[in-house]
C-alpha cells in the first residue's frame, strides 16, 4: 500500500502514512477484541455495480461475472418511467435459470427515479404509488429481496408534510402489495427539496410508517450522497464518527445495502455527482474502508461510478478494492 503512495511529496507520504497506522489500529483492536471473544469475522464479500439489464433481466448475470462482481444491482424497467409492459413467464425463467447458473444470488433493484411519493402534486403522488407497486410486483416475480428508493422531494410543501406524506403512501404501497420484497429509503445529497438528506430525516420516515410494514423498511447508505449532505468519512475518526451517528440515530440493523461512490463536488456541496474511485474529493482509500469494515461482511457494497460502457471502469473499480481487502 505505501508503494502506492510513494510518488507523491514527502509530507503527503507522512500523513498518508499515519492515516495507515491509525486505521491498522483500530482494525486489529477490534479483530483482538473479537478474537478474545471467540468470533470469527470476515470481509465485506458482496461486491458489485449497477449493471445494464439490456436484452432483459437475466443478461445482468454474464455481466457481473465479466466484471467480478458476487452482487448486482439493476432497473427491471426503464428508469425514466411510471411503468412498463409485464414481464412475460420466459423473462421470469431465464433470470431465475442465469441466478442460479451464476450462482449471483445477492440482487438489487433501483426503483424509477421518477417515483415521489412526497410530492405536492396529486397527479405525481397517485402515478409515483402505482409505479411503485408495480416495481414491487416485479421484484416478487424475479425473487429479489431489496429495492432501493429515492425517498422523494417536498417541491415546497415543506420537509415534515413530505416526511409524512412518504411514510403513509409507502405503507400503503406495501400493505396493497403484499410480498416479502424490502423498500430501502435511499440517504439523498440534499439537493433542492429532497428529502432524506440527514439520517434524522430517513429515521423519521421509517418511524412514520405503520407498525404492520416496518419489517419491510430498510435503509440505502449512499456515500457521494452522504458526503454531499456533509458527512464527512476521509478519516479513520470521521469514519467511525459517522456509523456511530448512523447506529444512534437510524440502527444498524436497518442497514441493507451500501452505494460505494465517490463525489465530483466538495463536503456538504449538496449535489448528487458521482465520480469514479481515482477521482473526486473522496479518496479511494477512505471509500476502502468499507470494504474493509468486518461489520460490513452481509451487507451488499455496490458501485454507482460513471462507466463508459458499463463494464471497463467496473471491472477496475471492483479490482483495486478487492485489492485493500
Amino acid at each position: 500500500l505505501l508503494v502506492k503512495i510513494g510518488s507523491v511529496g514527502e509530507k503527503r507520504k507522512n500523513l498518508a502514512k499515519n492515516k495507515i497506522c491509525v486505521m491498522l489500529k483500530l482494525c486489529l483492536a477490534e479483530r483482538q477484541a473479537h478474537i478474545e471473544q471467540g468470533v470469527t469475522m470476515t470481509k465485506p464479500f458482496f461486491l458489485g455495480a449497477h449493471l445494464s439489464a439490456a436484452g432483459g433481466p437475466h443478461t445482468v448475470f454474464a455481466r457481473a461475472e465479466q466484471v467480478g462482481a458476487t452482487t448486482v444491482q439493476i432497473f427491471t424497467k426503464s428508469n425514466k418511467s411510471y411503468f412498463a409492459r409485464d414481464l412475460t413467464d420466459e423473462q421470469i425463467a431465464a433470470f431465475k435459470s442465469e441466478r442460479d447458473r451464476s450462482g449471483i444470488t445477492s440482487v438489487v433493484t433501483h426503483a424509477a427515479y421518477l417515483i415521489n411519493l412526497g410530492s405536492s402534486k396529486v397527479e405525481v403522488e397517485n402515478k409515483s404509488r402505482a409505479s411503485l407497486r408495480a416495481e414491487l410486483e416485479r421484484c416478487e416475480q424475479l425473487g429479489i429481496q431489496y429495492l432501493v428508493l429515492h425517498p422523494g422531494a417536498h417541491t415546497g410543501a415543506g420537509v415534515e408534510a413530505c416526511v409524512e406524506k412518504i411514510s403513509r403512501n409507502l405503507s400503503q404501497v406495501l400493505e396493497e402489495a403484499g410480498g416479502s420484497t424490502i423498500v430501502l429509503l435511499e440517504t439523498a445529497a440534499g439537493q433542492g427539496t429532497t428529502v432524506g438528506r440527514t439520517f434524522e430525516e430517513i429515521r423519521a420516515i421509517y418511524d412514520g410508517c405503520d407498525d404492520a410494514v416496518k419489517d419491510r423498511v430498510g435503509v440505502c447508505l449512499d456515500t457521494c450522497h452522504i458526503f454531499a449532505a456533509g458527512y464527512d468519512f476521509r478519516t479513520p475518526e470521521a469514519y467511525e464518527a459517522m456509523w456511530q451517528s448512523f447506529d444512534t440515530i437510524i440502527g444498524r440493523p436497518l442497514l441493507k445495502v451500501i452505494h460505494l461512490n465517490g463525489s465530483k463536488l466538495d463536503l456538504a456541496c449538496a449535489r448528487d455527482r458521482h465520480a469514479n474511485l481515482d477521482e473526486g474529493y473522496i479518496p479511494t482509500q477512505s471509500l476502502a474502508y468499507f470494504v474493509c469494515d468486518e461489520r460490513l461482511a452481509s451487507v451488499p457494497i455496490i458501485l454507482e461510478t460513471p462507466s463508459s460502457d458499463g463494464i471497463t471502469e467496473y471491472t477496475k473499480e471492483l479490482a483495486q478494492l478487492r485489492a485493500y481487502q
